[in-house]
Parts: structure tokens; sequence; C-alpha cells
């Protein structure tokens, strides 16, 4: 899966290459092989996530933006994209929206850990999406490029994401055929994970009980009992019993 992925990203990226080339065409007349490869790396993407690196929360994004590329390249081939005003608005939004949650994603996966290659490669990449997906919307008052210029522009920078999903893929051998190097490498790597998964474990719950000890030390009720004597609370009791 992890070279079916690449493969499907250098596909992408390739046809971004071909679109810049050819910006002086259609898009009429290259929408059946731009529809053909966004459903196929769609599918690649939608098939590839459960074998990313990333934890059970950040990965289910790549399942969003398969399905997102899926639904987008069945649109293209069912001609539901037949004018050219609404070409670039169409895959600026497809294009603004993956940056975000590339954003969304460095945010929840990176924002507590030490920054390191892959914080950066996604916040350019989410960048580049982002900025490309808002120009979409003002091409006409810029530079006024072609329809094809900007969606190669687009294709080449989701390529590259992808290519990027397909690299984080680890390739697993069947147990049958492992050594016994390889099965302690894999248990060390196991206890690695478990360990970050426990640190991140107890960040949450310190985080949790943070904001529940700021919660009861802004309510009345805490006051009101911290400030109260001991003595006062057992005859006040004895007063409500007679």
């Amino acid at each position: 899966m992890r070279i079916i992925t690449i493969i499907a990203g250098i596909l992408l990226t390739i046809l971004g290459v071909f679109s810049v080339a050819n910006a002086g065409l259609t898009f009429l007349s290259l929408a059946f092989p731009i529809g053909v490869v966004l459903v196929l790396v769609g599918m690649v993407e939608c098939f590839a996530y459960k074998r990313t690196m990333q934890d059970e929360e950040n990965r289910h994004w790549i399942l969003i933006e398969g399905l997102t590329t899926f639904v987008l390249g069945v649109v293209v081939l069912t001609g539901q994209l037949a004018a050219d005003i609404a070409v670039p608005v169409v895959f600026g939004l497809w294009c603004m929206i993956s940056g975000i949650r590339g954003f969304v994603v460095v945010t929840q996966e990176h924002g507590t850990q030490e920054k390191d290659v892959d914080f950066y490669w996604m916040v350019c990449v989410s960048g580049l999406n982002l900025i490309a997906g808002i120009y979409t919307f003002f091409n006409s008052r810029l530079l006024g490029l072609s329809v094809l210029m900007m969606l190669g522009i687009i294709f080449a920078i989701q390529g590259a994401n992808t290519i990027k999903i397909g690299a984080d893929i680890t390739y697993s051998k069947p147990d049958l055929i492992k050594t016994k190097d390889e099965k302690i490498a894999d248990a060390e790597a196991a206890a690695q994970e478990a360990h970050k998964e426990a640190k991140r474990a107890i960040k949450k719950a310190r985080k949790a009980r943070s904001a529940a000890v700021r919660v009861a030390e802004e309510a009345m009720e805490f006051h009101e009992i911290i400030s109260q004597p001991i003595g006062e609370e057992a005859v006040s009791e004895e007063d409500r019993e007679a």
C-alpha cells in the first residue's frame, strides 16, 4: 500500500505538471484524465489511511481527504463541472479546505510535542494549499492565470501531500517470516509507542485536572467551604437535626 500511495501522489503531481504545460487548453479537454486521476487518488487514500503512522484520532483526516478527492473526481467525470468559471471555485475550495485540515492536524498532533521535519512539512504544504485555494477567488483581479494553470499548481501541491502520506506508511512483514531480531525491534518500537501514548494520556489527565481545579476555585461553594471553620459546620448540622 505504501508504494501504491506514493505512485498515486506522483501521478497527481504529473497531472499538475501536464496541466501547467497545457495551460492554453480548456478544462473540458482534460476533464476525463483529471477525473480518473482524482478518483484513483481518492480511493488509494481511503484504503491507505489505516496504515499511516499518525494516531487514531488524526489519521481519520486522511480518510476525509480521500473521500473528498473521490467525490470531486466523480463530479468531474459526470460532467457536472462544465463551466470554466465554476471550476476554479470548486477546486479552490477543495484545496483551501485541505490546507485547513492540515493545520488542524498539526495543532492536534504536534501542539505539545517537539517540532520535527514532519511538523514543518505539514505547515508548508498546508500553507501552500491555503494560499492556492484563496488565490483562486481573486485570480481575475491579480495575475489572471488560466484555469488549467491554477489546477496544475493545486494538483502539484496535493500530489506532494499524497507522496508524504505514502512515505509515512510502514511496511510490516508477516510474523511467520520475521527473524528474531526483527521481532525484538518490533517489540521495542511498540513499547516506545505505548510509552508515548502513556505520556500523552498523562498530559491530558493533568490538563483535565487543572481545568477541574480552576472551575472549582471559581465556584462560590468552594470559597464558602474553605472559609467555613470545621466546628461551625458541625454546629450547623446539629441545628438542622434539632
